[in-house]
């Protein structure tokens, strides 16, 4: 269609043209008609009007095929800058399929595509230059070598995408080092404001009283603070040790000088914190009461004795123990033998607040334990079942119930702090000489004792009254009645009489008497393997009361007839 329309417009300027020739050449003729030249000259007229024109069309000729060549130079232009945008790129520019195309449209794709490839080159090599400019910063301020070079290429988009995570990665890694750098800073100026301390090397003046854009945090820089941090914070912990000790120490020396509590409160109040001022303080403090120490030597070691017989109490220490201590009973007072009492204190003071837990255990099962003694002592009382006002039963069965829950609780607690100390210490736990276990299994298997011949002496109690009854003829009634009156209160004394009565006889016939357990306070820890032997199986019942009533008012009434069947 495009040739057809080509062809068409050439033949209708072929015939505008040969109208125009043939138009101009009428008008010529007529001319030279009129000029009257002849033959000859209209020849040559002719020849002229024909160079002429054979001159403009050469000239149109020429200057069209110098276009067409401008043309083929530009696509060859744009095919050569295509090849190296290709390569510097590293991208395949497709080119083909233009062959069967006219020059001007090969032209102008070709211009457009490489005017779009040119555009892509120059943005990666704007990101490129920008990312350089923030690596260089970065680099110098972490005190590390650039990313590899680029130079004389042409990134990918790719080798761009990872260039900027490696920037990225960097920026992170600076925030996280100032970061770093400015928590460390803040403790290293609070550590030196307690120890007022005044900054003399060239970086500790960098971090302590420049701006922080000032501070490079290069490898080097922050291993610096690193170890200046430590430095300071292992000063100010051996500082606050050092004063600590100091203070503990003039407290004592105080204590034993009875030393004015107003001049302790303006001495302390002058001299807070842990500064090199407050340090020198404390020693010339110290060493005044050091030399006021001397000269009261015996005073001092008379008190010191008093608080180390407290430790030995709140431990339990047992006398072989204490015994071992000789210069307890020295009577050179010296320097030498305080320091020696001093020193006693300290193992033993050291030694309950390492065990705290162990002896807070140990009262409390104490407690548990004295407790549970008591409510069986009561059970064992028949009066009180009569004066049972503001149900003290129902109160007494819950205390029960409560010991019969915490007591295995502490005991178990008990014996493993005493596991573990004893692993640690690979020996025994003692109170008063002897391991704890071995306390509490003699305590455990006396009460056990106890219940046994308690129950052996109820028995001899209930055969000697029916031994009675039998001799007297008496019968006996049955101790288990449906509906059981209330006891009145001649009654009720004859009851308590004819109790205490049997309670004799049975103290007169029962060749071993029932004993009470007698066991120092502190000294109680977990049975371990005789867990049966537990507060459950030894604390009697509200039920147990009720029947034990029952059984004794039958048993009194029964005394009572036979008694009046005698009389």
């Amino acid at each position: 269609m495009a040739d057809f329309i080509s062809a068409r417009n050439c033949d209708d300027v072929t015939t505008s043209v040969n109208s125009i020739v043939r138009t101009s050449m009428e008008k010529l003729a007529a001319i030279w008609e009129e000029c009257g030249f002849g033959d000859t000259s209209i020849q040559q007229r002719c020849e002229a009007v024909k160079k002429h024109v054979q001159s403009l069309f050469d000239e149109m000729l020429e200057e069209e095929q110098e276009n067409k060549n401008l043309i083929i130079t530009m696509i060859e232009n744009y095919l050569k800058e295509i090849a190296d945008l290709s390569k510097d790129l590293n991208q395949e520019i497709s080119v083909n399929g233009y062959e069967n195309l006219p020059l001007c449209n090969v032209e102008r794709i070709l211009r457009c595509k490489v005017e779009e490839y040119r555009k892509i080159k120059q943005s990666r090599l704007h990101r490129l230059a920008e990312l350089k400019s923030k690596e260089e910063l970065l680099c110098n301020a972490l005190g590390i070598q650039p990313h590899a070079d680029f130079a004389h290429q042409v990134p990918s988009e790719q080798q761009l995408v990872e260039f900027e995570l490696y920037i990225k990665k960097k920026i992170d890694e600076k925030e996280r080092l100032m970061s770093v750098y400015q928590e460390s800073k803040s403790a290293i100026v609070t550590i030196v404001s307690e120890l007022k301390i005044v900054p003399v090397l060239e970086f500790e003046k960098l971090v302590l009283c420049e701006e922080d854009t000032a501070f490079r945090p290069t490898k080097e820089n922050m291993a610096a603070l690193k170890q200046l941090h430590m430095r300071l914070e292992q000063q100010l912990e051996d500082t606050k040790a050092e004063v600590t000790e100091l203070r503990e120490k003039l407290t004592q020396l105080w204590d034993r000088l009875h030393e004015d509590y107003n001049h302790r409160n303006i001495f302390l109040g002058a001299h807070r914190g842990y500064s090199a001022d407050t340090l020198r303080a404390l020693k010339d403090e110290l060493k005044r009461c050091e030399e006021l120490k001397c000269q009261n030597i015996k005073r001092f070691v008379e008190e010191i004795r008093r608080e180390l017989e407290c430790w030995w109490n709140k431990c339990s220490v047992g006398e072989e123990e204490r015994l071992q201590f000789q210069p307890y009973s020295s009577d050179c007072f010296t320097e030498d033998l305080l320091e020696l009492h001093e020193l006693e204190v300290q193992k033993f003071q050291s030694y309950y607040e390492q065990n705290v837990v162990i002896f807070e255990l140990v009262n409390q099962r104490q407690e548990l334990w004295d407790k549970m003694l008591e409510l069986e002592n009561r059970a064992n009382d028949p009066s009180r079942l009569f004066h049972n006002r503001g149900g003290q039963l129902l109160l007494e069965e819950k205390e029960r119930k409560n010991i019969q829950k915490e007591l295995p609780k502490v005991e178990k607690e008990l014996m493993k702090h005493i596991t573990i100390y004893e692993e640690q210490h690979k020996k025994q736990f003692m109170i008063l000489g002897e391991p704890v276990i071995d306390i509490i299994s003699k305590q455990w298997a006396l009460h056990k004792e106890n219940k046994e011949q308690e129950k052996k002496a109820k028995k001899f109690a209930r055969d000697h009254v029916l031994n009675v009854e039998s001799r007297l003829g008496s019968q006996l009634r049955s101790s288990k009645r449906k509906n059981v009156p209330v006891t009145p209160v001649h009654s009720a004394h004859k009851l308590q009489k004819m109790s205490g009565n049997d309670r004799t006889a049975a103290s007169e016939n029962n060749p071993h008497p029932v004993q009470q357990t007698v066991i120092p306070r502190n000294i109680f820890a977990e049975l371990g393997t005789n867990s049966d032997s537990s507060a459950a199986s030894n604390l009697t019942t509200y039920t147990d009361f009720q029947n034990r009533l029952l059984q004794t008012s039958d048993g009194a009434a029964a005394s009572t007839s036979g008694a009046v069947a005698c009389g």
